[in-house]
C-alpha cells in the first residue's frame, strides 16, 4: 500500500480494494444462496441475509484503506453490523494483484498475461515508478455508492444471472470509476484468478473500460439496430410506449429486451452482444447505486446516463434521498442518447404514466 501524502488517500489503493472485494463478497453471496432468509423492507423490495453481509465485506475493505471514507450504500448501516463477518478481511494477495493491475492499465504496459489472469505468476508483475500525483485526493472530496446485491428478486428466484455487486467510486461529484462484480460468473467472460466471480471496471480514472484479467479493453460498439434494455415489471405505461415510438423513428429496434437487474443491464449494454444499447426507466423507482458505477463506465466509453430531463445524477444526496426521481436514460451511444432526450421533451411524454 502507498504512503499517503498528508491527510490524501491513494485512489488506485480504494480502486483495487474495490475489486478485490467483489470476490469476497461474491463468495459471501454464492455460500448464501441456499439458505438466502428473504425478508421485505419498508419500500417492498425484497432484502436477504447475502445483501447485509455483502455490503459489509466492501465497507471493511474500503475503510481498511481509507477509514473516514464516506460510503453511502444500499442496506441500513445498522442491519448490516448485525451480519458483519470480521473474518472477511480484505485479500491483501488479490488487492496487489489488482492494483498491478490498474497500473498496467493506466501505463499502458503490455504483458503476457494480466495480474488478475488466472495465468499470471506473481513473478511476472512489473515494476511501476510512484503513481501519478492525480491519484491523491482529499477524501472529503470523494465518496463511494454501493449496491451490494443488485438484483436480489432474481437471487431469491434462483436466477443467478441477473445478480451483480456495484461500485461506484464519485470525485467532486463525478463518477470516475465503477466495478460491476457478476458473483456466478459470465458467460464467455473469464473470472477473476479462477475464483467464478467476473467483473468489469473503469472509468475516466483509467481512460477505458475492461474486465479483470482481459487484455481486450472494451470499446463503444456499432449496433446494426439498437435495442432497448427494460424490467419485465416494469414495461408498461410510458416505458413500453416510448421504445415503440422510438422504433418508429428508427431508432431503436420494435421490441426492447426484457432483462432484470440495474446491473444486468449495464452489461448487457456495456457489452452489446445482442445490440443492446438503452436503458429507458423515466420514472421513479431507481436509486443512485443502481446507476453510479454504470456511470462511470459509459463515461469512460463515450456513453452518457442522465436523468430523463438530461440532467447529471446528483450523487451528493444522502442514502434517504438517493431515489432517481426523474429516472434514468443510460446509451453507450452519446448521439442517440442526445435524440431520445429531445423527443422525449418535445412531444411531451413526461405526462404519460
Amino acid at each position: 500500500m502507498s504512503v499517503p501524502t498528508s491527510d490524501k488517500v491513494n485512489l488506485l489503493d480504494l480502486c483495487a480494494a474495490a475489486i478485490a472485494c467483489t470476490v469476497t463478497a461474491s463468495k459471501c453471496i454464492q455460500e448464501i444462496a441456499p439458505s438466502k432468509n428473504t425478508r421485505t423492507k419498508a419500500d417492498g423490495s425484497f432484502v436477504t441475509d447475502a445483501d447485509f453481509v455483502a455490503q459489509g465485506v466492501i465497507v471493511q475493505a474500503l475503510q481498511s484503506i481509507c477509514p473516514t471514507l464516506t460510503i453511502v450504500g444500499e442496506e441500513s448501516p445498522e442491519e448490516m453490523k448485525q451480519h458483519e463477518q470480521r473474518d472477511r478481511q480484505l485479500d491483501k494477495k488479490l488487492w496487489k494483484l489488482s492494483r498491478n493491475e490498474l497500473q498496467c492499465r493506466y501505463f499502458g504496459t503490455d504483458i503476457t498475461h494480466l495480474p488478475l489472469h488466472s495465468d499470471c505468476r506473481e513473478g511476472e508483475l512489473p515494476v511501476f515508478p510512484d503513481d501519478p500525483e492525480e491519484f491523491l485526493v482529499d477524501p472529503l472530496r470523494l465518496r463511494v455508492i454501493v449496491d451490494p446485491l443488485d438484483g436480489t428478486k432474481s437471487y431469491t428466484n434462483g436466477d443467478h444471472d441477473a445478480v451483480s455487486i456495484l461500485i461506484g467510486f464519485i470525485l467532486d461529484d463525478a463518477p470516475v470509476f465503477g466495478v460491476v462484480g457478476k458473483p456466478f460468473g459470465y458467460t464467455g467472460l473469464s473470472s477473476i484468478r479462477d475464483t467464478g466471480c467476473v467483473t468489469l471496471y473503469g472509468g475516466t480514472l483509467l481512460r477505458g473500460a475492461f474486465v479483470a484479467g482481459d487484455k481486450i479493453p472494451l470499446s463503444q460498439p456499432s449496433p446494426v439496430t439498437p435495442k432497448a434494455v427494460i424490467s419485465a415489471s416494469r414495461s408498461k405505461g410510458v416505458v413500453q410506449q416510448f421504445c415503440q415510438f422510438l422504433g418508429e423513428q428508427g431508432l431503436l429496434a420494435a421490441d426492447p429486451l426484457l432483462v432484470p437487474g440495474a446491473g444486468e443491464k449495464s452489461v448487457r449494454i456495456l457489452l452489446s452482444r445482442n445490440d443492446e444499447a438503452l436503458w429507458f426507466y423515466p420514472k421513479p423507482g431507481t436509486s443512485l447505486w443502481d446507476v453510479a458505477a454504470t456511470d462511470a463506465l459509459l463515461r469512460a466509453l463515450g456513453g452518457k446516463l442522465t436523468d430523463k430531463y438530461g440532467h447529471n445524477m446528483d450523487y451528493s444526496k444522502s442514502r434517504e434521498e438517493a431515489e432517481n426521481v426523474d429516472g434514468v436514460v443510460a446509451c453507450m451511444s452519446a448521439d442517440l442518447h442526445r435524440q431520445c432526450i429531445e423527443l422525449f421533451a418535445r412531444d411531451n411524454w413526461n405526462g404519460i404514466q
